[in-house]
């Protein structure tokens, strides 16, 4: 009697042992999956995001069409017959303000052409909004 009772409280012992690690395996990998998942979504601090698009376009005309007016100021592009083709990608980052970063192709003919332009705006003190960069970062023609 001693001895079945003694069996069975091991194999009773035994199985929630097996049970128990096997929530252990399954608690871990849940955790484990959540920190994967939370790396992905995860932004730096201060670092750049890249936008939708379309959304962006939407929401934020004015940026868009002072990025343009920058690139046609500085290259000219008009008067070589160049047009605006598409926004190719906008990014921010948050600082005091917020920076813009907004790629455009312009295209003549077969020609293409890449401009970035990064805007800083402060939408509570618009006089401490800047164009800081405005520059061709590819042409197909080169």
């Amino acid at each position: 009697m001693k001895t079945i009772f003694l069996i069975t409280l091991i194999v009773f012992y035994t199985n929630c042992s097996l049970e128990t690690i096997g929530l252990r395996h399954k608690l871990s990998k849940i955790i484990q999956e959540h920190q994967q998942s939370l790396q992905q979504d995860k932004q730096m601090s201060g670092g750049w995001i890249k936008q939708p698009l379309e959304e962006f376009e939407q929401q934020n005309n004015n940026i868009i069409k002072s990025s343009q007016f920058a690139v046609e100021e500085k290259f000219n592009l008009s008067q070589d017959e160049y047009q605006y083709e598409k926004l190719l990608q906008v990014t921010t980052q948050v600082v005091a303000g917020i920076n813009y970063k907004v790629l455009f192709q312009y295209e003549k003919d077969d020609v293409k052409r890449i401009f970035e332009v990064q805007q800083y705006i402060v939408p509570w003190n618009p006089s401490a909004n800047s164009i800081t960069k405005v520059e061709e970062i590819i042409s197909s023609n080169q």
